[in-house]
């Protein structure tokens, strides 16, 4: 947008005022109320009152600073707002891994994973729109904060220092148990956590117990586009490539094959869902 655009908008919500005001506290010349949405202009410098033309330039910088600092406001919060997105998104994504392998503690580690993933979705999307004045809203953590002023106020003490702890609280535990929860999820036992190159097939690389993007010897599979794996290096969910098309294959180890070169988003879910409600039980 043009500058001088950008001028005229801001000053069509924001109006001028003259104001004194002491020179050797503010000696930029303008000053700016976001409550009141006023552009307060001195008229009076540290040795002498400013002319027209000095009154006019500090118009124009409040104006261009401000805008700047709108800019910058605006690039913080869209940013944080998409990368807690994308966060959340991997989140949920590796705790429906956990929830799908029957191994030990993947599970529950899964459900925690996903959860905080929901709740950084979620927390992304209100910054994004512009809730709390663009810091966006964490639901755990004012859950936490206010459980932390209820306890502080039971206890007679000052309700905001225990929101910030209960606050606090949240920001570290889900730190330990996020990074604690991905682990237990991806990390298979006496395996390398990370590693180009798929059990000898070509290309791909692999992510505890993830397979990416390898091509696979066998008939018709093309390319493995994921694979998730028990810790006996059995896939229980594979995305691939067939004929053209990419497919995806399912089974429970020991019960049956719950999808094969399946296609269909009805199927797929079916499948999935069965492969859920397996993992839960084991």
């Amino acid at each position: 947008m043009h500058k001088r655009t950008e001028s005229l908008i801001f000053s069509c919500f924001y109006r001028e005022a003259m104001e004194f005001f002491i020179p050797v506290v503010d000696m930029d010349g303008w000053e700016v109320n976001h409550t009141t949405r006023t552009i307060y202009l001195d008229r009076t410098g540290l040795i002498s009152n400013y002319e027209v033309k000095d009154i006019a330039e500090s118009l124009k910088l409040a104006l261009e600073t401000e805008i700047l600092k709108i800019r910058a406001s605006l690039l913080s919060q869209y940013g944080w707002g998409t990368g807690k997105v994308l966060l959340g998104v991997v989140e949920m994504g590796v705790g429906l891994v956990g929830i799908i392998v029957p191994e030990p503690g993947t599970t529950v580690a899964g459900v925690i994973v996903f959860s905080l993933g929901t709740n950084s979705i979620a927390d992304g999307f209100a910054q994004l729109a512009g809730t709390n004045k663009g810091h966006g809203y964490n639901l755990l953590s004012e859950s936490s904060g206010f459980i932390g002023a209820g306890l502080a106020d039971l206890a007679g003490r000052d309700k905001e220092i225990g929101r910030s702890i209960g606050k606090g609280v949240f920001f570290v535990s889900s730190l330990a148990f996020g990074a604690y929860g991905n682990i237990k999820v991806l990390r298979v036992p006496k395996q390398t956590m990370f590693r180009f190159g798929v059990g000898g097939q070509p290309g791909g690389m692999q992510v505890g117990r993830l397979d990416l993007l390898y091509g696979s010897h066998k008939a018709k599979d093309g390319l493995t586009v994921l694979s998730i794996n028990n810790n006996a290096n059995k896939s229980i969910l594979r995305f691939v490539t067939h004929d053209g098309r990419l497919v995806v294959n399912g089974r429970i180890f020991g019960i049956s094959r719950v999808l094969r070169h399946e296609g269909s988003a009805k199927e797929i879910m079916k499948g999935l869902l069965k492969l859920l409600k397996h993992g839960v039980k084991h």
